[in-house]
């Protein structure tokens, strides 16, 4: 009778145990599954990242690489660590200009001071903009790959007007400014507002006519500063080689990707080379590390290039005028 009782006290704890043990299993075998699709999809980026590198080194970006005569790319791509900067420099070359040009502006805005800065922001960001983007990032870049002759020929016509662009921008803006400070002077005098002359300043603009103000000629200085430093920050935002920096940048993040995912995988049970030198398919773990080994294989081979080229140079032993894509990357901002 006791064993009897004890026996059906036991079966509950039994087979709560059991199902314990089959749920861990699940989650065990779920785990496994979540691992090996990780995998999968880190060793497809990486490989698909890679093939496309190696693909823009041997083109130089050109789908039309072997038409035109292209040679591969010899050198590692050179672009800032962190975009973060040159984003932070941006938006503090348009406050600036914008709060120091508030003040002037706001003389002739029915808004007072708030209007004077939304106009002024309004001008500090087009001249910024326009500098970074149409002469830095896509006019003195294109111009460096003449093996793309249509992004060469755009950045050629498109460059000069977005230069004239601009400087006709702050010429205007810093005559704008001039006649506010007449037309307050004026009114400071007791005369009438000249409300003619403050439609003019496109026109002055147009005709090149001098500021007769300090105040619009610092302006003018201003503006023209701020807008050689953002093309400077959008020449040098990425690799001058336009998709270089990006195709390594893709590659970089899918190895390191990849080595992350490989080093959550469980240790491996035995040895695989009899079965890789019997022909046996290879898993796609053994995949994923050999091509991994390959990236860094390839990371490698170029560091040593470029300090064999120094090298060289160093013992005049490499003519100086070489390729452009095949030297060593100027030191970027």
């Amino acid at each position: 009778m006791d064993d009897h009782i004890q026996s059906r006290q036991a079966d509950p704890q039994s087979n709560r145990d059991l199902l314990r043990g089959a749920d861990l299993m699940d989650r065990a075998e779920q785990k496994a599954h979540q691992i090996s699709d990780r995998l999968t999809y880190a060793y497809q980026r990486a490989g698909s990242a890679f093939v496309a590198y190696m693909n823009f080194k041997d083109t130089r970006g050109s789908r039309f690489g072997e038409a035109t005569g292209a040679q591969p790319i010899q050198r590692a791509p050179a672009y800032p660590d962190s975009h973060i900067m040159t984003f932070s420099i941006l938006a503090g070359l348009v406050l600036f200009e914008g709060l120091a040009n508030a003040y002037f502006f706001s003389k002739g805005s029915d808004l007072g001071l708030l209007g004077g800065w939304i106009q002024a922001i309004t001008v500090a960001s087009a001249n910024v903009i326009a500098s970074f983007f149409i002469i830095g990032f896509l006019g003195l870049r294109m111009v460096q790959n003449p093996h793309r002759p249509f992004s060469f020929a755009a950045a050629l016509i498109f460059m000069p007007l977005a230069t004239a662009f601009v400087v006709f921008l702050n010429f205007a803006a810093a005559h704008y400014r001039d006649l506010l400070e007449i037309n307050a002077a004026v009114l400071a005098q007791g005369g009438i507002e000249q409300t003619g002359q403050m439609l003019t300043p496109v026109t002055r603009a147009l005709t090149f006519a001098p500021f007769e103000t300090l105040e619009a000629l610092l302006l003018f200085g201003l503006g023209i500063t701020f807008a050689v430093i953002a093309a400077f920050k959008g020449a040098t935002f990425d690799d001058r080689l336009i998709g270089y920096g990006a195709a390594h940048r893709r590659l970089v993040n899918a190895s390191s990707h990849l080595a992350a995912v490989l080093k959550q995988l469980p240790a491996q049970s035995g040895s695989t080379d009899s079965e890789i030198s019997s022909g046996a398919r290879l898993t796609t773990r053994q995949r994923a590390a050999d091509l991994k080994e390959l990236i860094d294989d390839m990371f490698a081979q170029e560091v040593e290039d470029a300090l064999a080229r120094h090298e060289r140079r160093r013992e005049g032993r490499e003519p100086a005028d070489a390729e452009t894509y095949s030297s060593d990357p100027p030191p970027r901002a």
